[in-house]
């Protein structure tokens, strides 16, 4: 695993139904990805935290589905504990993070990607 990060800062890429669709999607073909090119981190901000959390606002059963398969090979799923407060959300997957440990991981990284 190489140290680089995903930011979801939306439960979406891109617009409406089609950019949830393609944001877990996205999220499911990280699973098939080779061992050696996983992030080491995916990590969750604002509307971002709808998908690893148990929330009242959108359906997430298959993104917290793939998110607990990306952890079992490893990989560290963060979510904002501001926004997921925010949302009167409840984590499903990983654990809560704050801003200082986030721009340390990110400031750190090799490579940061966000969405």
């Amino acid at each position: 695993m190489a140290n680089k990060h995903l930011v979801f800062s939306s439960d979406k890429i891109g617009e409406g139904d089609l950019g949830a669709k393609v944001a877990v999607g996205f999220l499911h073909s990280l699973v098939g990805v080779s061992k050696d090119l996983l992030p080491q981190k995916v990590i969750f901000l604002n509307r971002g935290v709808l998908l690893s959390t148990h929330n009242t606002h959108i359906d997430n059963t298959q993104a917290l589905q793939t998110l607990e398969n990306l952890e079992k090979l490893g990989v560290e799923i963060l979510s904002c504990q501001t926004c997921v407060e925010h949302f009167g959300a409840k984590v499903a997957v990983g654990r809560l993070t704050n801003a200082s440990e986030v721009l340390q991981y990110l400031l750190s990284s090799q490579n940061a990607i966000s969405f």
